[in-house]
């Protein structure tokens, strides 16, 4: 296990500089021209803002040159200034991501929670109604597109039957609580306002939810699947022999069995999850790194782009390193190497 830790966070690096370079090359790919973000359309027909911008800015460098540069800023910890915003990339991302964070985490607990007693249900009642009903539920939330659920959700709750609250992490003439955590649920506890903490609550479970849908889908196959194949192995028979109930077979024993590749799906999927929150993120008004990612794109905001790209890449890797981990402890016969 240490030797295979050693070994992948050796890998790291590599594996990031990969994805820098790729997204690097790819957002400076595009002909059109970032200076009109950066001076504005009226002074594009300015010859001298536009030198002293692209000066200032290191456009007027080869694409290696700009390459090398911003390889060895990010090396100091400088992940460069955002064309868009004139404010630090880090600084944006550091001050959206926890919005992200908190929206993919409780979409994950509600997939994690919802998949696994759905698919333990649909396992116990194969071949009946109750287990149809499932399967189609589970399929629907895989295969619907996502920015469509959202839109009929909102219409539907929203607009229409006014039971769920509109886009936005808060309501309208809330304030947002100190920062600590970024983490609007948690930092409403902290400072201990209940009320701050229900609206904050309210705003995030239909989004996550939502965003849940694709694993939660995935989760109910895969754990219902592997529950029914577990049930004819010898230890299920074994045990039952033994005198214990369906229940205690089922809890104990077969469940533990059908969740460890349900492990390898959840660790995979978070990166996915929180680099993939841009449509949910976008459609419920919802100021994470999706959003950032969508803005900086359409403003050619080459160092955001880049910036968003590593995070997503620290993100990705580390959430396989510990679905490999967890893994190997929930099933001790899997060793890595």
């Amino acid at each position: 296990m240490t030797h295979y830790l050693i070994k992948r966070i050796a890998l790291m690096p590599l594996l990031l500089w990969g994805i820098i370079t790729i997204a690097f090359v790819l957002s400076r790919s595009v002909s059109s021209n970032p200076l009109a973000t950066i001076v504005g359309e009226r002074n594009l027909g300015n010859p001298e803002i536009v030198a002293a911008a692209t000066r200032r800015w290191g456009l007027d460098k080869s694409l290696p040159e700009q390459y090398l540069q911003y390889l060895q800023n990010l090396l100091r910890g400088d992940m460069g200034t955002s064309f868009r915003t004139k404010t630090p990339v880090s600084s944006d991302l550091a001050q959206r991501l926890p919005a992200t964070l908190e929206l993919a985490f409780c979409a994950l607990v509600i997939a994690v929670v919802i998949g696994t007693v759905l698919g333990v249900v649909a396992a116990r009642t194969r071949g009946r109604v109750t287990d149809s009903v499932i399967r189609v539920f589970a399929l629907a939330g895989s295969s619907l597109p996502v920015f469509w659920i959202g839109l009929v959700f909102l219409f539907v709750f929203y607009a229409s039957l006014g039971v769920a609250p509109g886009p936005g992490r808060l309501s309208p003439r809330v304030q947002a609580p100190e920062h600590v955590t970024g983490f609007y649920t948690i930092d409403a506890l902290l400072q201990g306002n209940v009320p701050l903490f229900t609206d904050a609550l309210k705003h995030l479970i239909m989004p996550a939810f939502i965003m849940s849908l694709a694993l939660l889908g995935t989760l109910i196959r895969l754990i219902r699947a592997q529950m029914i194949e577990q049930q004819s192995s010898d230890y299920v028979r074994t045990a039952r022999a033994k005198g214990m109930t369906v229940t205690q077979v089922m809890n104990r024993h077969v469940l533990k069995n059908a969740m460890t590749p349900a492990i390898t799906i959840v660790g995979v999927s978070v990166g996915i999850v929180i680099m993939g929150a841009v449509l949910i993120e976008t459609i419920f008004s919802w100021n994470g790194i999706g959003t950032y990612a969508v803005e900086s794109s359409r403003a050619l905001d080459f160092p955001a782009i880049t910036g968003v790209c590593l995070v997503g890449g620290v993100i990705f890797l580390l959430s396989n390193l510990i679905a490999d981990v967890a893994y190997a402890v929930v099933d001790p016969r899997v060793r890595l190497t």
